[in-house]
């Protein structure tokens, strides 16, 4: 209380100075509204506590904080008024004539700073902040989360190495982003990394895949200090800073904001044996808001539809399930993506029979290397062997045949991958071992302890198996251009390394228009780390989509847990949900996400960019 009562006292001696004495009053002027600046759009904070913590770091402030004269006649050239602040000014509520708030990596600021601050954006005042604001009190006391959070949109994680350089707009088509053509670099750069809150959008990533700007309700945050000296050399930073604040000045003031709907809402469904219900269920699912449904039409070794290239599932034989759903789902915009269980062909029965299919083909199962054709690691599921020329041709037959004579939107090919490895490696079947034996020089039954030829065998089937995933990308874009390929995976490295799934690759090579990933956990910092780490793997050229496992939830879990997912997936920076299954989601689930992320009354006057 004392200290405060003293900076009031030593604030109203600087004002009194200020006002009998010209030369002082100039430089009083800069940092003190009312004096020369009234009706100025944007104040600029120079901050005396974070001055004193660089000067007890040994920082340069005018090389790592601000220029604000540079600042002010910038913005003054785009037509917008600033005005220089200091910590006090905020403290005394000096914030409510101004539409904008600059916080230039304010690193130290106090409770009641932040109180006044968080009033400001309340009242429709916007903030610009970067880098570590308000992680420190006025006493240089390191908090353990930024005191501004909720308005910045990012938790404090860590402050790493350097490696962030350039920034890639993840939200081109943002106003803050206009006249920007290419990534951002930003020289100066200390590693920061945060965790995002429910409250906000990723705008931008750091060429390493960790999101670099957010946008909330109250305003824009960047991880690294835009303002430092070396940063304003890139004319690309320049123009941010400029767009940015010209953003929160003339659109985002005192505008509604919300997060916006994911682009992609999708659904794993598997048909039901009537007309009447697949119709029902696809509306269903309309009316919550979805707009994608991968539709199960390969399983257990069967084709849903009328097929000459495999056989029709028994319990579909009167009709085709699959243009039941297309046209259901085309009449109520969703897009219907055909889902095909590619090598995963049912379980084997109780004596490890074989599914039909392997009954009919018997050298194209998959076995491992003790012999079994069922996997014990997949609940005795049984696989065609991935490597296998004819099995290959077969698959793309099927491909071919889907996209031809069906208007799907998108192909989806779930289980291209060898079965679980980790215990009981595959695949040993007869044709497999002939062919990688001939490419290799030694049987692979022969390996055992020797890394090397471990190693060589293992990129035998993995670079096979990338292989055939471009051959299928290349057959469905040129049998039907404009149908999406996408794949589910399983997260990596464990996809790679347990199931021969390498699709890093996959994205990298261009085969996939987006990517599902198992993101299966209800632990929702798990969730989030799951997210960016998969987002990371497929790049920048291919999107990736969060995948939710209601399936495994209770009833009274999915209610809260489901939409609660989507809100971390959305905060993650995932492009969209695919929620596992449509035939395992409540009606409570289905009214939650509607209500909630799926709600298609959030529009918002200040427009989601996707």
């Amino acid at each position: 209380m004392r200290y405060r009562s003293a900076a009031v006292i030593v604030s109203l001696a600087f004002i009194l100075i200020a006002s009998f004495n010209p030369a002082f009053g100039a430089t009083a002027n800069v940092s003190t509204p009312g004096l020369g600046f009234e009706g100025a759009e944007v104040a600029i904070l120079d901050s005396g506590y974070t001055r004193h913590y660089a000067d007890l770091k040994a920082w340069t402030y005018s090389e790592e904080f601000i220029d604000a004269t540079w600042l002010m006649s910038t913005l003054a050239r785009s037509g917008i008024s600033a005005a220089v602040i200091n910590d006090h000014d905020i403290e005394i509520g000096a914030l409510s004539s101004y539409k904008a708030l600059i916080l230039p990596a304010t690193s130290c600021m106090s409770s009641l700073a932040i109180d006044q601050i968080e009033a400001f954006a309340t009242a429709g005042g916007r903030v610009f902040s970067t880098y570590d604001t308000s992680l420190r009190d006025d006493f240089w006391r390191t908090r353990t989360d930024y005191g501004l959070s909720s308005i910045m949109g990012v938790r404090y994680s860590s402050t790493g190495t350097s490696g962030n350089n350039h920034i890639v707009p993840a939200a081109k088509s943002h106003p803050i982003f206009r006249g920007i053509e290419s990534d951002i670099p930003v020289p100066s750069t200390y590693g920061l990394t945060n965790k995002m809150n429910p409250n906000a959008i990723i705008l931008a990533k750091w060429s390493t895949g960790r999101s670099a700007i957010v946008e909330t309700e109250y305003g824009i945050y960047c991880s690294e200090n835009l303002f430092a000296r070396k940063n304003l050399s890139s004319p690309e930073v320049v123009t941010l800073i400029t767009n940015t604040i010209d953003y929160l000045v003339n659109t985002k003031y005192k505008a509604k904001f919300n997060l916006g709907r994911l682009d992609t809402r999708a659904t794993w469904y598997r048909p039901a044996a009537r007309e009447e219900q697949i119709r029902a269920d696809v509306k269903r699912l309309a009316n919550a808001n979805f707009n994608l449904v991968f539709v199960d039409s390969f399983y257990d070794g069967y084709t849903i539809y009328p097929s000459d290239v495999g056989v029709q599932n028994p319990i579909y034989s009167e009709f085709d399930p699959l243009a039941i759903a297309i046209d259901e789902g085309h009449k109520h915009g969703i897009q219907i993506h055909a889902w095909l269980e590619t090598f995963c062909v049912g379980f084997a029965s109780e004596k490890e029979t074989p599914p039909q299919i392997l009954q009919e083909n018997p050298d194209w199962a998959a076995v491992g290397l003790d012999g079994r054709i069922p996997s014990a690691a997949e609940s005795d599921r049984c696989f065609l062997s991935p490597a296998h020329p004819q099995v290959q041709e077969f698959i793309l037959d099927l491909a071919w045949e889907l996209v031809t004579e069906h208007a799907v939107d998108g192909v989806h090919f779930d289980y291209l991958r060898y079965p679980y490895g980790r215990t009981i490696p595959y695949d040993y079947a007869p044709t497999i071992t002939k062919l990688a034996t001939e490419d290799l020089g030694f049987q692979p039954r022969d390996v055992r302890l020797d890394i090397a030829k471990w190693n060589a065998w293992f990129d035998w089937r993995c670079n096979n198996l990338t292989s055939f995933m471009i051959k299928l990308s290349d057959a469905i874009r040129s049998a039907a251009p404009g149908t999406l390929v996408s794949a589910a995976v399983y997260p990596y490295p464990e996809a790679i390394l347990t199931r021969m799934q390498d699709w890093k690759a996959w994205c990298e090579k261009g085969c996939l228009d987006f990517v599902v990933v198992f993101t299966y956990t209800q632990d929702l910092d798990l969730f989030d780390t799951m997210i960016r780490a998969a987002q990371s793997f497929a790049g920048n050229k291919t999107q990736m989509i969060a995948g939710i496992d209601a399936d495994s939830m209770t009833h009274s879990q999915a209610g809260e847990g489901v939409p609660a997912l989507v809100e971390a997936a959305r905060a993650a920076g995932a492009r969209g949900v695919s929620i596992f299954s449509a035939n395992a989601i409540s009606e409570n689930v289905l009214t939650s996400l509607k209500s909630g992320p799926f709600d298609p009354s959030t529009r918002s006057e200040t427009p989601f960019y996707p």
